[in-house]
């Protein structure tokens, strides 16, 4: 239960701050149209879990069934396997599109692409040492 007040906290904060960032932007013109945006996103997710707070808090069947699916062996290894299967795909697909960017002319896109690679290789590396040492 107490997991449940500190989420709802949180996403209280959420709502907040996505208020500011629209009230800042569209009402007082001190941010330009990209935070407006950024606040609503943040007031309808806020909504959206709070909503989802409220419904697991009243319906117990519904909690149940949240509680079963996120502690599920066979649920937390298919996540385990779509985390893996995208980043092998994004990978990959982020390679052959630095490639692409390359040959058309897109020098500044492909480094930047190229870099979000390496950046991803290296989490995975140090994310792979740190669990090799973890089992």
């Amino acid at each position: 239960m107490n997991k449940i007040k500190n989420r709802t906290i949180y996403f209280g904060f959420i709502m907040i701050l996505g208020i500011s960032l629209f009230a800042a932007s569209e009402i007082f013109g001190l941010l330009d149209t990209y935070w407006s945006g950024m606040g609503v996103g943040f007031i309808v997710i806020s909504i959206i879990r709070l909503a989802q707070l409220h419904r697991y808090k009243n319906d117990d069947s519904f909690a149940e069934k949240m509680n079963v699916q996120n502690n599920d062996e066979r649920n937390r290894f298919l996540a385990e396997k779509a985390r893996s299967m995208t980043f092998y795909y994004s990978i990959l697909i982020e390679a052959i599109a630095l490639i692409i960017l390359r040959i058309l002319k897109f020098p500044e896109a492909s480094t930047i692409i190229g870099y979000a690679v390496c950046v991803q290789l290296l989490i995975y590396y140090v994310s792979y040492l740190w669990l090799k040492k973890k089992y």
